[in-house]
C-alpha cells in the first residue's frame, strides 16, 4: 500500500495553501518628545494671548511644516536658540530673538483680519520658492503667476499657517453658490478646464499607486525590468513631478506627462497579466504532473498488491 499513501502525501503537498502570516498587533507608540520644547519662538508665542497662540497651537502644529520639522524661523527668520536666562529682561530676550528676521516680515500691518504682511502677489511665490523652487518656476510661468493671484497661501493654507498636505482635493471645483475657491475668478468655460485638470491628476496618481502594487507583486515573483523600475522605484518623485507640472496649468504639458506615465503603467499591467498566466499554467502543469505520478504510483501499488496477494500464494501446479 506504499503507492496510495505516497500519492495522498504528494497531492496534499501540491494543493495545500500556505498559512497566512501572523502579523503581531502593533504596539502602542510611545509619546514623542516635544521637538520645540526649547524653541524660543514657540515657547514665547504659544503663551501669548489671542491670535499668536492660535497660530502656534491650532494652525502651525497641524501643518505639514510642523510635521516636516520646519519651525517659525524657517519662514520668519529670527533666532530660536536664545534662552531667557541669558538676558536681564524680557525685552532684551525679545530683541535678540527677533534679530535676523526675514525682511518680508518687517513690513507687517494691522487689518481687520489681524496682523498681515505687505508681501503679496508674485512675491509670495518667490518667498515660498526658497524651499519649493521647482514648483515656484511652474507657478510663476502659469496664468496664476502672471496675475500674481491666487498665491501659494490662498490654495495651500487658505490664508493661515495650517499648510495642509498637497492633494488633488485642494482644487476646489464647486461653483460660486457653494463658496468654491476657484469659481470667484473662473468663468464656466475655464472651470471646465480646472475640473479636467483635477480629474487627470486624480486618475494619474491612482494609476501610479495601483500599478506600483502590481509591480511589487511582479518583484515578489522574481521579475525585474529597469524601464518599469524608473516609475515604480521612484513613485514619490513621480508624484512630486506630476504636482509640479500641475502648477503650470498648461493642459498640454500635463497631458503629455500623464500619457508618459500611462504608457509605463499599461506595460506594467500587460506584463503582470502575462506573468500571472504563465504562473497559472505552470501550477496547472505541476498539479497535472503530480496527479499523473499519483496514478502511476497507485497502479504500481496495485500491481505489487496483486502479486503479493494472488500470485505468490497460489499452490504450485502438478
Amino acid at each position: 500500500m506504499t503507492g496510495p499513501l505516497l500519492c495522498v502525501g504528494l497531492v496534499a503537498a501540491l494543493t495545500i495553501a500556505s498559512p497566512a502570516e501572523i502579523v503581531p498587533a502593533a504596539a502602542e507608540a510611545a509619546p514623542q518628545p516635544d521637538r520645540y520644547a526649547d524653541n524660543a519662538c514657540v515657547r514665547c508665542h504659544q503663551d501669548l494671548p489671542g491670535k499668536s497662540s492660535e497660530i502656534v497651537e491650532l494652525e502651525w502644529k497641524h501643518s505639514v511644516h510642523y510635521a516636516a520639522n520646519v519651525g517659525c524661523d524657517g519662514c520668519h527668520g529670527g533666532n530660536p536658540a536664545v534662552r531667557a536666562e541669558q538676558f536681564d529682561s524680557a525685552d532684551d530676550l525679545k530683541r535678540a530673538a527677533h534679530q535676523q528676521r526675514n525682511p518680508e516680515f518687517l513690513t507687517m500691518r494691522r487689518s481687520q483680519d489681524g496682523i498681515v504682511s505687505n508681501t503679496t502677489g508674485r512675491s509670495v511665490s518667490y518667498f515660498c520658492g526658497k524651499c519649493h523652487d521647482q514648483i515656484k518656476e511652474k507657478h510663476l510661468g502659469s496664468p496664476h503667476g502672471d496675475f500674481g493671484d491666487p498665491t501659494c497661501l490662498y490654495c495651500h493654507g487658505q490664508g493661515s499657517h495650517k499648510i495642509t498636505d498637497a492633494t488633488p482635493q485642494i482644487i476646489d471645483t464647486r461653483g460660486r453658490a457653494e463658496a468654491g475657491r476657484c469659481s470667484p475668478c473662473h468663468e464656466a468655460s475655464t472651470m471646465a478646464v480646472v475640473k479636467q485638470i483635477k480629474q487627470t491628476l486624480i486618475e494619474t496618481e491612482q494609476r501610479i499607486d495601483e500599478s506600483g502594487q502590481l509591480y511589487n507583486e511582479l518583484e515578489s515573483w522574481g521579475y525585474r525590468n529597469l524601464e518599469l523600475e524608473k516609475l515604480h522605484h521612484h513613485a514619490n518623485e513621480v508624484h512630486s513631478k506630476l504636482r509640479q507640472i500641475f502648477h503650470s496649468f498648461n493642459m498640454r504639458e500635463i497631458d503629455n506627462f500623464a500619457s508618459e506615465i500611462q504608457e509605463v503603467t499599461d506595460r506594467t499591467t500587460e506584463t503582470h497579466e502575462l506573468i500571472k498566466r504563465q504562473r497559472t499554467v505552470r501550477r496547472q502543469q505541476t498539479v497535472m504532473g503530480g496527479l499523473a505520478v499519483c496514478l502511476l504510483l497507485s497502479f504500481a501499488g496495485l500491481l505489487v498488491y496483486y502479486k503479493h496477494s494472488f500470485l505468490e500464494h497460489q499452490p504450485p501446479q502438478a
